[in-house]
């Protein structure tokens, strides 16, 4: 159970990010960018100072990062693109079906029985989301593009989600970290020409930090330590948190209406978040998975994970709030 909780607690912080979004004015892609390339920079500036450079080498597992890094910033498009196209409820939908195409895709893929609590939970936190995501001024325009667009990024994330939870438990997470990263701000300097203001104000740039360090390189290597001990199928529906949490934060810290609807959704996603803590097994085993690199791939892993991220804890630069 503590493992589950520890995904809840990590999710529900993720609610910080939003509330510093609302603060910047720099557009999405913009925001993603600094975003990823500040938490990369964390990363290689921690394994440089602990002297332990041997941190970011991954062996052959490190060819999967060109699928994920892209999948990463392919996501994080089709979040923003569904909002751009419609509105922000059609978007939170959407993209949180996430969660849906994990429970039915994991068991496939992965070597997990199809989960009763998560199956039993869905429904319940669907409606709740539902409250959430339209609780002023309805759905606005539906647009089946948005959707498809929305719905496109969460099949997408699952697929990641399945990659990282097979070859997680053979790499160290700081290297596997480092490179989805690389990857995706590669992916993203594409676009960035087209993303309006790209260079951030003084005053911006102290929460950029902190969204980078704190919740992109530390945050991803927490999740990244925590899917080896949680199903992808529970990790994916914890994920519900965050939006909760978003809402709370907006409303203690931002002044915002919480409203009726808002807790009543909460409370929803609250009770099956709990379903899923107390009933969903805090443990699965990684099995062999056709087509993905197995155990004897990846013998020449410089480091075990856990002890990868002790080792890097230390070297990681502190950032405080301006």
């Amino acid at each position: 159970m503590r493992w589950n909780l520890g995904v809840a607690a990590l999710a529900s912080s993720w609610g910080f990010i939003w509330i510093i979004a609302d603060h910047l004015s720099l557009g999405a892609i913009s925001l993603v960018f600094w975003r990823i390339g500040l938490g990369t920079l964390a990363l290689g500036i921690g394994a440089v100072a602990s002297g332990r450079r041997d941190l970011l080498r991954l062996g052959t597992a490190g060819r999967w990062t060109l699928l994920l890094g892209p999948g990463l910033a392919i996501t994080w498009f089709c979040n923003f693109e569904a909002m751009k196209l419609s509105s922000v409820a059609v978007a939170v939908l959407a993209t949180y079906t996430a969660p849906v195409f994990l429970a039915l895709l994991a068991p496939l893929f992965l070597p997990e029985r199809l989960s009763r609590a998560v199956l039993i939970s869905l429904p319940i936190a669907l409606a709740g989301l539902a409250l959430i995501a339209f609780k002023s001024n309805g759905a606005g325009h539906v647009r089946p593009l948005a959707i498809a667009v929305g719905v496109g990024g969460a099949v997408v994330l699952s697929g990641l989600v399945i990659i990282q939870k097979h070859i997680v438990r053979e790499v160290n997470p700081i290297g596997l970290s480092f490179w989805i990263d690389v990857f995706a701000l590669v992916s993203l300097a594409a676009v960035l020409p087209f993303a309006g203001r790209v260079l951030p104000s003084a005053s911006e740039l102290g929460y950029l930090v902190i969204v980078g360090v704190i919740f992109t390189a530390v945050s991803g290597l927490i999740w990244l330590t925590l899917l080896r001990h949680v199903t992808a199928q529970a990790m994916g529906f914890l994920s519900y948190l965050e939006p909760v949490s978003a809402s709370l934060l907006a409303w203690l810290l931002l002044g915002q209406r919480l409203g009726l609807a808002v807790a009543v959704g909460g409370v929803l996603v609250l009770i099956a978040g709990v379903i899923v803590i107390l009933a969903e097994p805090a443990e699965s085993v990684v099995g062999e998975v056709a087509g993905l690199p197995q155990g004897g791939d990846l013998a020449n892993a410089p480091i075990r994970g856990d002890q990868a991220a002790e080792e890097l804890s230390g070297a990681l630069p502190r950032t405080s709030a301006p």
